[in-house]
Formats: structure tokens, C-alpha cells, sequence
């Protein structure tokens, strides 16, 4: 079986608030891109991961852990033979990891012919990581609490979106504590909602918006994206990626050759309206 597990990113990021136990609370519009990671799965007497990037320990792999979260919940004393290849960039804030644990889960269920609901599937990919459920469904979501509060919204706008990962990432803990320690922050999600229903391009653009934008030192990579004059920029996940959106594939082409002439390495996608797809 064969799956393209999709990236994502933040439209919107706001941090809302904090639980008693740590875990802060979002309230954030994802969405699905193009890019995407290919996952090649079958059954097997016992549980293997193979990645093309060999940085990752199989045993480690979320998509390991994925498998062993089904496995668990179900009850059921089976295996698999996981094969990934990576072209989603690690450690980027495009949900890359959770996307291959959710075409996991998903594959799984088909393997297994559990044909268990998407609460179940969400339940599952939750205790292996928080945007794990938004990554099942995928498409324009509004997500918030930690990411198990999931609201479907319209396409977004066609377009294309250029995506750069640039510097190094800080870890999530040391971001967040960084926006505790900042002022309060504007919460602009609710205008991303309406810029959606509406599907107006250019409202999207102008309320694009990341909490941890004003806490990550990257401002000359965002003014050299700038320059190549992008209808909006963002910052996704809690960096160090950013994305920019155009028009369509010439102005993405033509900025993507312009960032590459800087040293910097800009992929080329598109908002998609799933998560996993078959091929």
C-alpha cells in the first residue's frame, strides 16, 4: 500500500492560553500542502520502519510510535513493514513527522480492516502527537485547544506557496516559553476564518500571522523573501520555515529562482484539501 503524506502549514498561529499540566493552547488555521513524504506499508510479523533519511532512529520514528499506538488500541497482535521517504524537511514546522504517523494509522486501518471512525483514528494519532489528527483529515482547518479541537473550513483560494526552511530550529519548549515571557499577543484566527469562507485570496494574504514570529530572529531571511514581492508572508509551525504566497506557479517560479541566487533553497507547492492521499 502506498500513501503521499502531506505538510502543512500555519495560516494562522495564535497561542491562546495555558493548561495546568504545561501543554499551551492554539487557536490556529492549518493547511494542507503538496509536499509530501511517500509511505509504502504492508503487513509483516513484526514492526519495521525504514527511512531514507538515516538520521532517524526507527524505534524513535513517530511513525513507529503510530504504529504501535494502533496496534495497542486495537488490540490487535500484528506488525508492519514501514518505508518512508523523506522529502518533507525535518525539524520545519510543516508537520512532516505527523503526517507520517497519520498515513500510518490510516494504512493500518485499511491492513487490518479495523474500519474504525476518525474519532478513533484522531484518538490514536493524539497520543503520539498533536497535530497528528489534523494531518488525517487534512485540507483548511481550524484547530485549537492542543490540536484535538478540529473545525472544517472551505478551500483555501487557489494559489501557489513557496516554502524555505532557513536557519536552525529552536526546540518548541524554548519557543513557547519565549512568547510567555513576551507581551500579549494579537490573535488574528478569527479574521483568517472569515478571509476563508469569503475566499478571498487577498484577505488571506493580508491576515496571515505567527505568534512566534515576534520571538524568532530571522527578519533579513523575511525581507529577502519579501523582495520578491509575495502576496503574504508567515512564519509556520514554530519556524524556522517560512512560506510565501503568490499568485500562481510563474510568480512562485520566478521568486523561488531569486531566493535560490541568495543561497537559500525555496520549494514550490500548493494548498491541497486532504492529508493522506492513495495512490
Amino acid at each position: 500500500m502506498k500513501l503521499k503524506a502531506n505538510a502543512k502549514i500555519n495560516l494562522t498561529l495564535d497561542v491562546v492560553g495555558k493548561r495546568d499540566d504545561g501543554y499551551h493552547l492554539i487557536d490556529s488555521v492549518f493547511q494542507s500542502i503538496s509536499l509530501c513524504d511517500t509511505i509504502c506499508i504492508e503487513k509483516s510479523d513484526k514492526l519495521v520502519v525504514r527511512c531514507t533519511n538515516n538520521t532517524i532512529d526507527s524505534d524513535s520514528n513517530i511513525a513507529y510510535k503510530a504504529a504501535q499506538s494502533f496496534f495497542e488500541y486495537t488490540q490487535i497482535s500484528g506488525g508492519a513493514f514501514i518505508s518512508i521517504e523523506k522529502n518533507i524537511p525535518l525539524v520545519s514546522g510543516m508537520g512532516g513527522g505527523s503526517a507520517d504517523a497519520a498515513a500510518v494509522i490510516i494504512a493500518l486501518d485499511k491492513l487490518y480492516d479495523t474500519n474504525l471512525d476518525i474519532k478513533s483514528l484522531c484518538e490514536i494519532g493524539l497520543a503520539v502527537g498533536a497535530d497528528v489528527p489534523f494531518c488525517l483529515i487534512g485540507g483548511t482547518m481550524r484547530v485549537g485547544g492542543i490540536g484535538e479541537k478540529m473545525e472544517k473550513l472551505p478551500d483555501m483560494p487557489d494559489c501557489s506557496i513557496l516554502v524555505i526552511k532557513h536557519g536552525q530550529k529552536l526546540s518548541t519548549a524554548d519557543m513557547y516559553k519565549k512568547i510567555d515571557d513576551s507581551p500579549i499577543q494579537i490573535h488574528t484566527t478569527p479574521f483568517m476564518v472569515d478571509s476563508i469562507v469569503s475566499g478571498d485570496l487577498s484577505s488571506v494574504c493580508k491576515n496571515v500571522s505567527n505568534a512566534f514570529a515576534s520571538v524568532c530572529d530571522n527578519t533579513q531571511f523575511v525581507n529577502d523573501i519579501k523582495t520578491t514581492n509575495p502576496l503574504g508572508v508567515s512564519l509556520t509551525g514554530s519556524g524556522p520555515t517560512v512560506f510565501a504566497i503568490y499568485k500562481d506557479d510563474k510568480a512562485a517560479t520566478s521568486a523561488l529562482k531569486l531566493l535560490a541566487d541568495k543561497g537559500y533553497n525555496p520549494i514550490v507547492t500548493k494548498p491541497v484539501n486532504q492529508g493522506i492521499i492513495f495512490e
